[in-house]
């Protein structure tokens, strides 16, 4: 199963959905990008929610990534 085929049928985790995110960004596929978005939607109305970070044994870069996305 290729990567567009898992993308629409909700396979991947909302921790490899960010980062499935970041490299669809720097390379602008907006096909991706637009499947990602569609399957955390998916996923919310499904009732899965991300995990929750322990702030405690998060690295500097998780936090600034956590920082820069809103989630604090």
């Amino acid at each position: 199963m290729n990567r567009i085929e898992k993308l629409k049928n909700d396979v991947y985790s909302f921790e490899e959905l960010d980062t499935l995110e970041k490299n669809a960004t720097k390379l602008s596929d907006w096909e991706t990008l637009d499947l990602i978005g569609k399957s955390r939607l998916s996923k919310a109305a499904k009732g899965e929610r991300p995990k929750n970070i322990d702030s405690d044994n998060e690295t500097a870069r998780e936090k600034r990534d956590r920082n820069r996305k809103g989630s604090k």
